[in-house]
């Protein structure tokens, strides 16, 4: 989830289900609120792609009822996993010394970047980057939803071309939320088509 939203690690650990919104939805959202763990007094909206919400869906289907937190501390339910969780696992899997949490955010600005030069404003935004204009700050609240939707897309996409989904990852059975019409649970629970062309 680190590495398809490019969030900050704190903004992954305080995490918490009713922030999630739409993942039946044509745009799912994750909306962190200000303050608490981002570093601007805004609110950040993050795009979903359709791989984020297949994780979203199968780490809520390891919680308990009424959980507090989506992705919480092994031993404390109601407490965030540690601020070196996600470091001590890449180590575990091999990547000590060569990669670290914060390196997913570094990525997707650098290949992005690379990839979609004119939306480098759109990417910063992804980032929840503060402009570095004052005044722009201050009059230009566009938010490039759509294009932002997209990119997370396209990004999603290249990390997970050809890797197995969430749900055989945890080897559970998709859930099967009866809120969604047949169609929208079709379309949450199937395994996204890697075909973006972009």
């Amino acid at each position: 989830m680190l590495a398809l939203t490019a969030v900050r690690g704190g903004e992954i650990r305080g995490a918490t289900p009713e922030e999630f919104e739409g993942l039946g939805g044509a745009t799912p959202i994750w909306r962190i609120p200000p303050a608490t763990r981002m570093k601007t007094a805004r609110e950040h909206v993050v795009p979903l792609a359709a791989q984020a919400v297949q994780t979203v869906l199968a780490a809520q289907s390891l919680l308990g009822p009424r959980p507090r937190l989506l992705f919480p501390s092994v031993r404390h339910a109601h407490r965030p996993m540690s601020e070196n969780a996600i470091g001590y696992l890449l180590n575990r899997a091999g990547y000590h010394g060569r990669h670290v949490p914060h390196g997913f955010r570094a990525a997707f600005s650098t290949i992005m970047n690379e990839r979609y030069r004119e939306d480098r404003a759109v990417i910063d935004l992804m980032l929840a980057h503060a402009p570095r204009d004052r005044v722009e700050a201050a009059y230009n609240r566009a938010a490039h939803m759509e294009r932002r939707v997209e990119l997370a897309q396209k990004w999603a996409n290249t990390l997970l071309e050809g890797m197995p989904d969430p749900w055989e990852l945890i080897g559970l059975p998709r859930r099967q939320d009866s809120n969604l019409s047949s169609r929208s649970r079709c379309a949450t629970l199937r395994r996204p088509r890697h075909d973006d062309g972009g």
